[in-house]
């Protein structure tokens, strides 16, 4: 492990944790004066691009710098990611468990989206936001929020805590403020912050939390083409 703690660029910090913040806000908000589904499924789309974008100009040079040794054993770490995506699910399903025993609480599925989209084209256009999100959430909740801080003693463990409470209360608007549906994305969020702080590669993380949420962008594409054959 690395024992030389990273130089923090507090402008940068401010402008990573704005992004989703901006994006909550909204998403909760505009969003919801746009009259048609179409057009409020291409305003998400658009503001978590431009959320992509910043989050990718304020830290390339740490996707830059870590690429090369992710691609050295690229079969390797993705079968690392895949077998990381089946870990963070099993961690979903036990932690749900554990809520509806203990606190007798009743969790659907996961949302796939922000909003409800029943014609499946939208719902499919609408779950793109997905394949933008591990660059985005990555980058700010695991690496802005949670592994500059490493070797800093307890402030990186709080980091570690306040990062992966983060990353779940950032879903707010998939579950309507439901805090309950969050929690399990708060152990998720920790654990994504474990593959990094023992990977030391923010490409790890992102390959992890892409094949996670590319899942739901499957079943949202395969329910379009079914629904085009019939």
């Amino acid at each position: 492990m690395n024992r030389q703690s990273l130089v923090i660029n507090k402008n940068k910090l401010i402008i990573a944790i704005s992004i989703p913040l901006l994006e909550l806000i909204i998403g909760g908000t505009v969003v919801n004066l746009i009259p048609s589904m179409f057009g409020k499924i291409l305003f998400t789309d658009l503001i978590f691009f431009i959320g992509f974008l910043v989050a990718i100009l304020l830290y390339k040079d740490v996707l830059k710098r870590d690429w090369p040794r992710f691609k050295q054993h690229l079969w390797r770490n993705l079968i690392f990611a895949v077998l990381g995506v089946v870990a963070a699910h099993l961690l979903i399903s036990i932690t749900r468990s554990g809520l509806n025993l203990f606190l007798s609480a009743s969790l659907s599925p996961e949302t796939l989206l922000s909003f409800a989209v029943s014609a499946p084209a939208l719902g499919f256009l609408g779950s793109l936001t997905a394949l933008m999100a591990p660059f985005t959430e990555e980058i700010i909740f695991r690496h802005a929020l949670f592994y500059q801080w490493r070797n800093r003693g307890l402030t990186t463990w709080l980091m570690f805590i306040l990062s992966s409470v983060l990353f779940g209360l950032v879903h707010w608007n998939n579950f309507n403020g439901d805090l309950l549906q969050m929690i399990p994305y708060m152990f998720v969020g920790a654990g994504f912050a474990l593959i990094y702080y023992k990977s030391q590669n923010i490409w790890q993380n992102i390959m992890t939390h892409f094949f996670f949420d590319f899942i739901q962008v499957l079943g949202a594409g395969v329910v379009l083409i079914v629904s085009l054959l019939r």
